[in-house]
């Protein structure tokens, strides 16, 4: 028995030694765990000490799956293992089993390599081959949080990308600017591009543009939903942006939305209800009604203001008929009664905050619906938002629908569908001229003791608060935002089909076609007793035959704005990806690509409206003057065609040295003229040196990776304002009584060679880990040069036209970018990581043109933003604000312009030229903020999660709005208390200069009320450095257990604050750092928002 044992283990030992005694075929397939879905282009190998330990003469041995994700291998003897990996994915270890020859091999995501993949927008790359300055974002609820565009989130989160909030009213946009600013005039926002497609929208206005919330501009992506959204990769860099082409110079984003995984339909749920606190009005250090009446008392008794006839107080004096008595005597010359009702408006104090904001409660849900087969794929969502503001009666609702689905047909040919639909409605009441039906601006200037309803409960009007001295069009707040109305919807629509035909896993075709169209209907509405239409009546005055009339009928008003932007994308690439010997990779991709654009607007009014009837009446104007004020009817119609071509290349060796290349030749009628400037061609080099794999630094185990990265290469820029054509606008003009003629005003001359702007752009950097990836250290060093910018070059006189835009402008912007990531601790039930990242951008404009007889500046040799202000010296011995002349001495205004009353009537005038004023200026700083940052740490702790993200603001300065006048003070508005601190007699010591009047200095106070001197002085420059907390959120994960049965996959319930805190300085008299510059703006809000989110 024994001996037959014997027999039979030798039997098998045989058996071993035979199936190992040679090659042997291994077949297979690898798949991700993720999908379940087939990996194309695997590594399936054998190690080389394994090839060594076997005796094995060959130095490598590996194939790649191909386009089933199949292999097949043949392995020396003596092997006992092969590996497989794929990028994004941990590389498994399978061990041979005796006589089996077919292998299913799972890959399971890397954890930490969930970035390993970068998607362009044209081509999806491998980290390790990736030679661009890119940064990636995955987007989650802690991204996310309580924001409702994508825009907002970004905010600290990736370095050398700075996001500027304009407003904090629903929908306001947010301004981008990846490495500064590429362009003088024209685009300065990033190019979003949206699974593939680049997105065509309107542009975020400039700071000064934002006089009313009315007035805020869509970008192209606000009415995508947060909760679609995949990943963000930030391209910034020529090596990445390039292949865009002609808008590529600002940076692009590209968003990666989310799709429908292979396996079982998985329901995702999520809710947020947000509380939003209403605005306080402290920090504006506004008066109250006992130190405006004082203020008023004053200002009367000296006669600041002889021709202001505004106030309560000066109300007072003039019914009484005491106003010479008061201004010869003083307090006591005057009646006991009234006294009394001056005293009495002490005692009122009108809380505007109170009346005009309110607490804002939002709510938001979104539900989706994911799954498929391997051979079909789907994702559904459906999105509400209701985003209510602090202002009353502002407000926006939005409702998204999503519908992507990918069909493989055949294992050659893949066809995928998206739509993206949203419809958004935003709602405000109407802006008047001067802004005062913004709440925002009128708690800034209302008189405190002014009050909106006298006894009876009818409406008290305010006649103080217009921008000139008339006081017969009555003004009352709630009467406005009550009898106006100013919505506008949006349909936006957004359709990508795509398909990829894949002939084997080394070269497939691929095409994407698609369509954008957003839709903009926005309806005006002014009742008849509203303020709008008192002064829109008034100013339809006019006299015929000695009778005033007024062509405008009685009634309301309607204007109808009807505004369609469409775009139209369709690109054709083809690719091809090989290796050879293990050692050589080789990708190359070409492509062509079409895009044209349409712009319709329509706008239509109509006067003597009625709500109930909805009908309006017919006006008869006097002659075309009075027609050209008030248009009746307009359309607009603009289209541009785009053509490209362009491609990419790559070749890496040894996984260790990367070259890439690219190149795209754009075409656009928007120039060409001059055929020689139809094309622009722009390209990039770049090259990687992956450190970490040399053979010398095997020992430094410790590395994971050390790479370094360098690019150069040309982008372009197109604006869109210009035109290489002779342009004008057509006008009717009354020469004479009852005759007119026809006229094109000219805007500038035509220019046949006006093209493309450029940007030469140069990156150098390193990316280094340590320690399994506890340590992720990214560095780059920047430069970009715009060249053949457009700007306006000024003409001789005798050409017939003052000026011309001409491509000779240009500038350069440098800077550092660092990201740091450390994973700090981790232990079984507790974690800790950071991320922190900080960035320098530096600009300069190199070569600029002013017109002559321009008084301030410009911007040669200084940044885009930059801020000039005359520097002042402090105040004379009578409180009169002294001045730097170019030699650095100390002079008084007079002296400074040397200002002469030559007919002594109180009129000065200066024999200082243009250009010599422009000397006067000094530079303080740029808007543009140099240093940007964010610091964001997570903390976990068994199922509990608390994160904190702060974004750092260094280095900016910004022009504020006086915040009193020097000259002619208003009666009848408020200020804050600076006006209180300023130079008197019995306040010597102050810093704010003293009110100037035309009887104690006529010259000064001539040019101070011919000129913008007062706005333009240091003082009224503020610093711009401040940490802002953007978000803290706790969130805690219901456990496994409980989830299970109730039927859920997962649970997770959180609470998150958002712009809780703002440390910085110089923002005192405002409320937000944000925000000084404009004081129509609505701050960011602070929020609290309570969030759900199931999944089934």
């Amino acid at each position: 028995m024994e001996k037959r044992l014997f027999i039979v283990l030798l039997c098998l030992l045989g058996a071993l030694s035979s199936a190992f005694a040679a090659d042997r075929t291994v077949r297979g397939v690898v798949i991700s765990s993720e999908d379940n879905l087939p990996l194309i282009g695997a590594s399936v190998y054998v190690t080389t000490d394994d090839l060594k330990k076997a005796g094995s003469t060959q130095p490598t041995i590996g194939v790649i799956t191909d386009i089933d994700g199949r292999f097949s291998i043949d392995i020396p003897s003596g092997v006992t293992r092969f590996f497989c990996s794929y990028v994004g994915y941990d590389v498994q270890e399978i061990s041979l089993v005796p006589g089996k020859e077919q292998y299913e091999i799972t890959l399971h995501v890397s954890a930490q390599m969930l970035d390993a993949v970068v998607v362009t927008g044209y081509q999806t790359v491998e980290r390790r081959k990736l030679t661009a300055a890119v940064s990636k974002l995955d987007i989650s609820d802690e991204t996310v949080g309580a924001v409702k565009s994508i825009d907002q989130a970004l905010a600290g989160q990736v370095a050398g990308l700075s996001v500027s909030t304009a407003s904090g009213s629903p929908g306001a946009p947010a301004k981008i600017r990846i490495r500064g600013t590429a362009s003088l005039n024209g685009t300065q926002d990033p190019l979003w591009v949206l699974d593939g497609i680049p997105l065509d929208g309107t542009d975020i206005p400039q700071l000064d543009e934002l006089n009313d919330v009315a007035n805020m501009k869509q970008s192209s992506i606000a009415g995508l939903n947060p909760a679609d959204i995949e990943n963000i990769t930030v391209l910034k860099d020529a090596a990445a942006t390039a292949i865009y082409g002609a808008r590529a110079a600002n940076g692009v984003i590209v968003i990666t939305t989310k799709k429908g995984k292979v396996g079982k339909p998985v329901v995702s749920f999520s809710s947020k209800f947000t509380y939003t606190p209403t605005l306080s009005l402290d920090r504006l250090n506004l008066m109250n009604s006992a130190e405006k009446v004082g203020l008023e008392l004053d200002l009367i008794r000296n006669n600041y203001s002889p021709d202001n006839h505004k106030g309560g107080v000066y109300g007072i004096l003039s019914r009484s008929n005491e106003l010479a008595a008061f201004q010869t005597g003083g307090w006591d010359a005057l009646s006991s009664g009234t006294q009394a009702d001056i005293n009495r408006l002490k005692s009122i104090n009108t809380d505007w905050s109170d009346i005009l904001f309110r607490d804002a409660f939002n709510q938001e849900y979104n539900l989706s619906l994911s799954g498929g087969t391997e051979k079909v794929t789907y994702y559904t969502s459906f999105g509400y938002s209701k985003e209510n503001g602090n202002v009353k009666g502002v407000g926006m609702d939005r409702f998204n629908v999503v519908g992507k689905t990918s069909y493989k047909l055949n294992r050659i040919l893949k066809l995928g569908v998206s739509l993206f639909a949203n419809r958004r409605k935003n709602t405000n009441s109407l802006t008047d001229k001067y802004g005062m039906s913004n709440p925002v601006f009128y708690s800034r200037k209302a008189n405190p003791y002014f009050q909106l309803y006298d006894e009876l409960g009818n409406y008290n009007y305010d006649y103080d608060i217009q921008r000139n001295t008339d006081t017969d069009l009555g003004f009352n707040i709630l009467e406005e935002r009550r009898n106006t109305s100013n919505e506008s919807t949006i349909n936006s629509l957004s359709s990508i089909f795509d398909a990829e035909l894949r002939f084997n896993d080394k070269l497939k075709l691929t095409s994407q076609f698609g369509y954008q169209l957003e839709k903009t209907s926005k309806e005006e509405i002014a009742d008849w007793e509203s303020f709008t239409m008192r002064d829109l009546y008034k100013l339809s005055e006019y006299t015929q035959n000695g009778v005033e009339k007024h062509f405008l009928p009685e009634g309301g008003m309607q204007k109808s704005y009807e505004n369609t932007n469409s775009q139209m994308t369709w690109k054709t690439m083809g690719e091809y990806r090989d290796s050879f010997n293990g050692i050589h990779e080789l990708e190359v991709m070409v492509g062509t690509e079409l895009r044209k654009t349409w712009y319709e607007t329509l706008f239509s009014a109509g006067y003597g409206f009625d709500r109930k009837t909805l009908t309006t009446k017919p006006v008869i104007f006097p002659n075309e003057t009075y027609a050209k004020l008030f248009p009746l009817h307009e359309t607009t119609y603009k289209e541009n065609a785009y053509v490209s071509f362009f491609s990419t290349a790559s070749y890496s060796l040894l996984n260790r040295y990367t070259l890439g290349g690219s190149i795209r030749f754009d075409g656009s009628d928007l120039f060409g003229v001059d055929k020689k400037y139809r094309y622009l061609p722009l390209y990039s080099v770049s090259a990687l040196w992956r450190l970490s794999q040399e053979p010398f630094m095997q020992q430094a185990r410790w590395i994971d990776n050390l790479v370094f990265r360098a690019s150069y290469g040309l982008q372009g820029n197109i604006d869109k304002n210009t035109s290489p054509f002779l342009l004008g606008k057509y006008r009717v003009e009354s020469i004479l009584p009852g005759t007119s003629e026809d006229m094109i005003d000219i805007n500038s001359a035509p220019n046949k060679k006006l093209r493309w702007e450029k940007t030469q752009s140069m990156n150098a950097g390193f990316d280094f880990s340590v320690l399994n990836q506890a340590i992720n250290l990214s560095v780059d060093y920047y430069y970009r040069k715009g060249t053949d910018l457009i700007a306006l070059h000024m003409l001789p006189l005798e050409t017939g036209f003052t000026s011309m835009n001409v491509n000779w402008a240009s500038m350069e912007n440098k800077g550092v970018e660092v990201s740091l990531s450390t994973r700090n601790i981790t232990t079984k039930n507790f974690s800790w990581y950071t991320v922190f990242n900080f960035a320098y951008n530096g600009n300069k404009v190199l070569h600029e043109n002013i017109p002559e007889q321009q008084t301030t500046p410009g911007r040669e040799g200084y940044p885009v933003g930059a801020i000039f202000a005359l520097k002042t010296a402090g105040l004379d011995d009578k409180g009169n604000m002294m001045f730097y002349n170019p030699k650095g001495e100390k002079v008084s205004l007079k002296e400074l312009y040397r200002l002469v009353d030559e007919w002594g009537i109180g009129i000065a005038s200066s024999d200082v030229t243009p250009a010599e004023e422009r000397s006067f200026y000094s530079y303080i700083g740029s808007q543009d903020a140099p240093y940007t940052g964010g610091f964001i740490n997570t903390f976990s702790y068994k199922n509990w999660e608390l994160s904190a993200n702060f974004s750092l603001t260094f280095g900016g300065y910004v022009r504020t709005q006086p915040t009193y006048d020097i000259i002619q003070p208003d009666y009848g508005k408020n200020y804050n208390r600076d006006i209180l601190n300023r130079w008197t007699p019995e306040n010597p010591i102050a810093t704010l200069p003293a009110l100037v009047t035309s009887s104690a200095n006529p010259e000064e106070y001539s040019w101070y009320d011919s000129k913008t001197i007062w706005r333009d002085l240091d003082i009224w420059v503020k610093k711009l450095n401040y940490v802002r907390l953007q978000n803290l959120r706790l969130g805690y994960r219901v456990p496994e257990l409980l989830t299970k049965r109730l039927g859920m996959n997962s649970a997770t319930v959180a609470v998150e604050g958002r712009n809780l805190f703002v440390f910085g300085s110089g923002y005192n008299n405002y409320m937000d750092p944000e925000s000084m510059y404009n004081p129509f703006a609505t701050p960011v809000p602070k929020s609290v928002t309570l969030s759900l989110s199931l999944n089934f």
